[in-house]
C-alpha cells in the first residue's frame, strides 16, 4: 500500500468515471480539492470596463498597443500618382488613421464604430457618393449604439446583423441606417448558451479576459511599492516601557526621546542609545532589520510575463524590457508580433477598411474604378544597412529579369522606374524623370540607331563587318564574311570549315576586373567571346540547327560563381576557364552534326589579354567571379589567318 494508487471506475450517479485514484491524497475521489474547481463567464459592465482601462497603466497598454500598431505603418494604395495623391488627402482630411486607430481601441474595450457622414436621410440606405461626399466620420462607443433586432432569416447577406442602430446623444437619439455604420465589434463570444443580441453581435471587452492577470500584476507591483517604505525596520526596545507609557509625564518623556534619536540619527548619521548603568538600570537596545528582496523581482516579472502570454504582446514591446534568455535579442518576439498584427489587419480590420473604402474612394476620385487597391504597408522599419542590402538585391534581380528576357524592353524601364519610385530607392528620381520627354525616359528608341550595329542595317546598306570586330578559333579576328554577312555566306549551305562563337555581353565587367589586377591591356570588349566550335572539317551550317538552351534573345548566362580558373593558354594568351554545362552540350552537338575540334576536350573560355602583367602571378590570381552573359550563336567562315589580326586595347 505504499503507492496507494488504485485504478478504478467509479460510478456515480447515472455515469462511471474512468480515472487515476489515490486513497491518501483524495486525488480522483469525492475529497479531491480540485474538484471545488469551477469555470464561470464573468461579464463586465461599461463602468467596470472603463474603470479598469482608466485605472491601469498596463491594462491601458494592453489595449492601446494593438491599436496603435494596427494603423502606424497604414496602408500603400496601388493606382497612379495623381489618384494615391487624391486619395491620401482625402484620408487626412477625414483624420482617418487617427479615427481608425480609436475604433480599434473601442474594438479592445469591448466594441466601437464609424458612423460616416453621407448625403440624404440618415435612416435610409447610403446613396452613391460623389466626390467629396463624406462629409465627416465619427467615432462611437458600442454603449453609444442601440442596435435593433439582428436579421435572423440566414438566407439574408446581412444574417446576424443589426436592421438598424439608434445613436444616443445630448440631443437625443437618431436612428441610423446600416449602410451608414461600419462596426468593429470586440472578441467572439461562443453562442452555445442563451445570450442577448447586443453580446451576440458585439462580442465581448479584452479587459475580461485579462482583468485577473493584470489585477496580480499590479498588486504585486503596489505591494513591492509598499516595501520600499520599509526598506530598513528599527526595532527599539527600552526598558520599562510600560511603566513610563502609564502616565502622561513619562509619555511626553518618551516622545522627547524617540525625537532626540532621530534628530541625532539625522545630523550626526548615527544612532542615540542610552547604554545604562547596568544592573537595575539596563541601556536601550536598538536593533536594525534589512528587508530582503530576494526573490521579489523575479516574483513580478512572472506576474508581467503572464500578461504578456496572454495579452500575445511581447515583453519588449508591452514593457521595453530587453529579452531574455542566451543569444536573445527580442527579433523574433517583434517578427512574430509583426505577424499578430498584420493576422489582425487582414482578419479584423480589412472587412471594416473595405466596406469604408466603397465612400471612401468615390469621395476623392468621383468615381470608383475597379483597378484601384491597396496593400498594408510594412510594419517593421528597417535600417540604412538593411535598406541598401534591400536594394542591392532588388537590383540584382531586376537585372536577372531583365537577362531573361521575358519582358518587353520598355514595359521592363516603365515598370522598374516605378518601383525605384515607390520604394523610395532613389529620392528626386521622380521629378528628374518627368523633365525628360517620354520618347527618351525609358531608354528605348523604336527607330534604328544608324550606327550600322545591327546586321539588317549592314545588310540593307550593302557593308561588310568590319573584319577586326571578332574573334575565330581562340581570339582571332572575325573573317570578312561573318555573322553580319551570315545571309551571303549561308546562302547555298555549302559544306566548309566553320567557327561558331559568343560574344560577352558585358565585358566591361571583366575589363573593369583585369585593370584591377594590374592588365595594361586586353581585348576589346566587343572581341570577347567564348568559342563554341573550331573546326576544320567541312560542315553544313544548316545542320548545326538552333541552341534549345538559350533564351528567346538567343542568349545564354552563366551565374555568378563556381569553377573557374585564370590560366595561360597557347604561347602567351591569358584565359577565364569556367564551367557551363550548356555550352559543353551545345559543343557535343555541333561535333554530332559533322563538326571537329583539335583537342582531346573542351573548355569553356574567354581570352582575356595576350599580354601577361608583369610580376602578376596568375596561380595567386583570384578570377573574376561575376555573371557571365553571352549573346547569339554567330556563323562564320574559319579564318586560319586570324593571330596576325590580333588588337588590344
Amino acid at each position: 500500500m505504499s503507492g496507494a494508487r488504485i485504478r478504478s471506475i467509479t460510478f456515480k450517479a447515472g455515469y462511471a468515471a474512468d480515472s487515476l485514484t489515490n486513497a491518501i491524497t483524495g486525488q480522483g475521489t469525492s475529497a479531491d480539492w480540485r474538484r471545488a474547481n469551477v469555470y464561470q463567464s464573468c461579464r463586465l459592465t461599461q463602468y467596470q470596463i472603463a474603470s479598469a482601462y482608466d485605472g491601469s497603466g498596463l491594462m491601458g497598454k494592453v489595449i492601446d498597443i494593438p491599436a496603435l500598431d494596427k494603423v502606424r505603418a497604414w496602408r500603400d494604395w496601388q493606382a497612379d500618382k495623381d489618384q494615391i495623391t487624391k486619395l491620401e488627402a482625402e484620408e487626412k482630411r477625414l483624420g482617418l488613421r487617427q479615427k481608425i486607430r480609436l475604433a480599434e481601441v473601442y474594438r479592445g474595450l469591448g466594441g466601437g464604430a464609424l458612423v460616416l457622414g453621407l448625403p440624404g436621410d440618415p435612416t435610409q440606405p447610403a446613396p452613391n457618393v460623389n466626390k467629396g461626399g463624406i462629409a465627416y466620420i465619427h467615432v462611437v462607443s458600442r454603449f453609444k449604439l442601440d442596435i435593433g433586432r439582428l436579421i435572423e432569416d440566414y438566407r439574408d447577406p446581412n444574417y446576424n446583423k443589426p436592421e438598424r442602430y439608434r445613436l444616443s446623444t445630448t440631443g437625443g437619439q437618431i436612428d441610423l441606417h446600416p449602410s451608414r455604420v461600419i462596426a468593429f465589434p470586440g472578441d467572439p463570444v461562443a453562442d452555445v448558451i442563451g445570450m442577448t443580441d447586443e453580446d451576440r453581435f458585439w462580442g465581448k471587452s479584452r479587459i475580461e479576459r485579462m482583468m485577473e492577470a493584470v489585477q496580480n500584476s499590479d498588486s504585486a507591483n503596489g505591494a513591492f511599492a509598499g516595501l520600499v517604505a520599509k526598506v530598513r525596520n528599527t526595532v527599539i526596545k527600552i526598558p520599562g516601557l510600560m511603566d513610563i507609557v502609564s502616565t502622561q509625564e513619562g509619555e511626553a518623556a518618551l516622545r522627547r526621546r524617540l525625537s532626540a534619536m532621530v534628530m541625532g540619527e539625522s545630523l550626526y548619521n548615527a544612532s542615540l542609545m542610552d547604554a545604562g548603568t547596568g544592573g537595575d538600570n539596563p541601556g536601550e537596545d536598538v536593533l536594525f532589520n534589512q528587508v530582503n528582496w530576494t526573490g521579489i523581482p523575479d516574483i513580478m516579472m512572472a506576474m508581467a510575463q503572464f500578461v504578456s502570454g496572454l495579452s500575445d504582446i511581447p515583453m519588449t514591446r508591452l514593457l521595453g524590457t530587453s529579452p531574455a534568455g542566451m543569444n536573445a535579442t527580442g527579433e523574433s518576439d517583434m517578427a512574430n508580433w509583426n505577424k499578430m498584427i498584420r493576422a489582425g489587419q487582414e482578419i479584423e480590420l480589412a472587412p471594416c477598411i473595405d466596406e469604408l473604402d466603397r465612400y471612401l474612394i468615390p469621395s476623392a476620385l468621383g468615381s470608383r474604378p475597379p483597378e484601384i487597391f491597396y496593400e498594408w504597408a510594412p510594419l517593421d522599419v528597417p535600417t540604412e544597412k538593411e535598406q541598401a542590402d534591400t536594394f542591392a538585391v532588388f537590383m540584382g534581380a531586376a537585372e536577372k529579369l531583365q537577362l531573361t528576357a521575358t519582358i518587353p524592353e520598355r514595359a521592363f524601364s516603365e515598370a522598374l522606374q516605378n518601383a525605384l519610385i515607390e520604394r523610395g530607392y532613389m529620392p528626386g528620381l521622380e521629378g528628374a524623370l518627368e523633365s525628360i520627354p517620354e520618347s527618351e525616359r525609358y531608354g528605348v528608341s523604336a527607330e534604328p540607331d544608324g550606327d550600322g550595329s545591327d546586321p539588317s542595317e549592314l545588310q540593307a546598306s550593302g557593308k561588310e563587318a568590319d573584319p577586326t570586330s571578332a574573334r575565330n578559333g581562340g581570339p582571332s579576328p572575325r573573317s570578312a564574311t561573318g555573322a553580319t554577312d551570315a545571309a551571303t555566306w549561308l546562302a547555298d549551305a555549302k559544306p566548309r570549315p566553320l567557327y561558331v562563337s559568343r560574344q560577352l555581353l558585358n565585358a566591361s565587367a571583366l575589363i573593369a576586373w583585369a585593370r584591377a589586377n594590374g592588365f595594361a591591356t586586353t581585348l576589346p570588349a566587343d572581341d570577347m567571346h567564348v568559342t563554341i566550335l573550331y573546326s576544320r572539317n567541312e560542315v553544313d551550317p544548316l545542320r548545326m540547327g538552333r541552341d534549345w538552351r538559350e533564351d528567346d534573345k538567343g542568349r545564354v548566362t552563366v551565374r555568378p560563381g563556381g569553377p573557374r580558373v585564370i590560366e595561360r593558354l597557347g604561347e602567351n594568351a591569358v584565359v577565364l576557364s569556367f564551367a557551363s554545362p550548356d555550352l559543353v552540350y551545345r559543343h557535343k552537338d555541333m561535333i554530332e552534326a559533322g563538326g571537329s575540334h583539335d583537342y582531346p576536350s573542351y573548355q569553356p573560355h574567354i581570352t582575356v589579354s595576350y599580354e601577361i602583367p608583369a610580376g602578376v602571378d596568375l596561380d595567386a590570381l583570384k578570377p573574376f567571379n561575376g555573371e557571365l552573359v553571352f549573346g547569339p550563336e554567330r556563323f562564320e567562315a574559319l579564318d586560319l589567318d586570324w593571330k596576325s589580326k590580333v588588337r588590344e586595347a
